[in-house]
């Protein structure tokens, strides 16, 4: 099972997240809270107003579209993948249609675990979105997918996929 810390001022962004998780049939138990300290496999960082004491886990998702507009620091432990609409981000996004999906862009190998690499690539995604936090979490679900070997083909290769939401 995969421990996964969701750091998040915005509830809908975690409610996509989780769907796609389940969709993917990914074996995962979420984090929200910051008063316990713990390692957790993945810390996702879409967005904080309030000081964090460290983000500790394996590999640190950071949402770099949002992070700019941060006034506070972030202690940060792990391997660092960051995402977002920018060009120099880990994974972006590019061909983007809230309509009909968006091509999924992973910039940089990621070795995993010190044994497996997840090469560059791009995935077309065949996606309606319904808002930028839905993008986002789609963004974080395909890479933790691909870094799980969790067969992600079934909710691409759709000709529409959406959450259940």
């Amino acid at each position: 099972m995969q421990s996964i810390e969701i750091i998040e001022t915005n509830a809908q962004f975690k409610k996509y997240l989780v769907e796609i998780f389940d969709l993917m049939n990914l074996d995962y138990s979420t984090f929200t809270d910051n008063d316990v300290s713990r390692r957790v496999n993945y810390v996702v960082l879409n967005s904080i107003n309030e000081r964090y004491k460290v983000l500790d886990g394996d590999y640190c998702f950071i949402n770099m579209d949002l992070i700019s507009k941060m006034k506070n620091n972030v202690d940060i432990s792990g391997c660092i993948i960051t995402y977002g609409l920018g060009s120099k981000n880990t994974v972006t996004i590019s061909s983007l249609d809230y309509s009909s999906g968006f091509v999924y862009c992973l910039q940089r190998d990621i070795i995993y675990e010190g044994k497996r690499v997840i090469e560059a690539q791009e995935i077309p995604v065949n996606m309606a979105l319904k808002d930028i936090d839905e993008l986002y979490a789609a963004v974080v679900a395909i890479t933790i997918g691909l870094m799980e070997d969790k067969c992600i083909y079934d909710l691409i290769k759709n000709k529409t996929f959406m959450t259940l939401s």
